[in-house]
């Protein structure tokens, strides 16, 4: 009886839930995930949940909206979600080989015969989600300044992710498409860039300060900071990953700017 007391009056082990956005299925993004949700269960000594969205949108919403106590989002979504939720900030983000920054690339297929931007208009432009940062507003970004307006292409393929805009040009359902740095180079043989942006800040990890204390918030960048450059924790996410590094909103004012400029 006594136990059973124990056990009923013992408060339930904290959680933290922990949202990641769907750059490629779920299922695969989950167990990419899944190592470094239990290190922070481990340094953190509570259990840290880990939920996949859906799309960008479902996870931006889960944060702002106070159902996810922190995420793992784009670029965009960062800016879109502290615009809606002014308590959501970049604690940490990651580095990918070596830099906390990339690059949105245009691409078309080597053997196609457009060379410039401004040649797309009239063609079929692949792009990913409508919340990924390089893979619909950069691209989007760079075709504005070559004087290409969404309504000007003869249409705007929104695929669903970058994998998908890469197999949307090669197997000549797109004319061209807006990918991330990474993907481009992986398939520099078959494609040929016809644009490159600015250096854009990498990936970030939001949290919601109104619901996380200062003392756990504090505790939470700590160990992502701690995470070995080798280890498979951060490996297992993306191989060219080494860690994770500090992250402030004003990296990300650039963004900012290209959503204000879309309004």
């Amino acid at each position: 009886m006594a136990l059973l007391l124990f056990i009923l009056l013992s408060p339930a082990r904290a959680q933290i839930r922990f949202g990641v956005i769907p750059l490629v299925d779920q299922k695969e993004m989950e167990s990419r995930f899944q190592p470094l949700a239990a290190y922070l269960s481990d340094k953190m000594g509570e259990e840290v949940i880990l939920t996949v969205g859906k799309n960008y949108r479902e996870v931006e919403e889960g944060l702002a909206g106070g159902k996810l106590d922190m995420a793992f989002l784009g670029p965009v979504g960062a800016v879109k979600v502290a615009q809606v939720n002014e308590n959501v900030f970049p604690l940490v983000k990651v580095v990918k080989n070596g830099s906390g920054f990339y690059k949105s690339y245009i691409v078309a297929r080597k053997d196609s015969p457009i060379t410039r931007l401004n040649q797309l208009k009239g063609k079929k432009v692949a792009f990913g989600d409508t919340g990924s940062t390089s893979s619909y507003l950069i691209p989007k970004f760079l075709l504005a300044e070559a004087g290409v307006r969404l309504d000007d292409l003869g249409e705007a393929m929104i695929t669903g992710s970058h994998a998908n805009v890469i197999r949307a040009v090669l197997n000549h359902k797109a004319d061209a498409g807006g990918v991330k740095e990474s993907l481009a180079l992986k398939n520099k043989d078959k494609l040929k860039v016809l644009a490159i942006s600015g250096p854009i800040p990498e990936f970030p990890i939001c949290v919601n300060g109104a619901i996380l204390s200062d003392a756990k918030i504090e505790k939470l960048q700590s160990a992502f900071l701690a995470v070995p450059a080798d280890s498979p924790v951060i490996r297992s996410i993306n191989k060219k990953y080494d860690g994770f590094t500090h992250a402030t909103f004003m990296e990300y004012t650039v963004i900012k700017y290209i959503l204000d400029m879309d309004q």
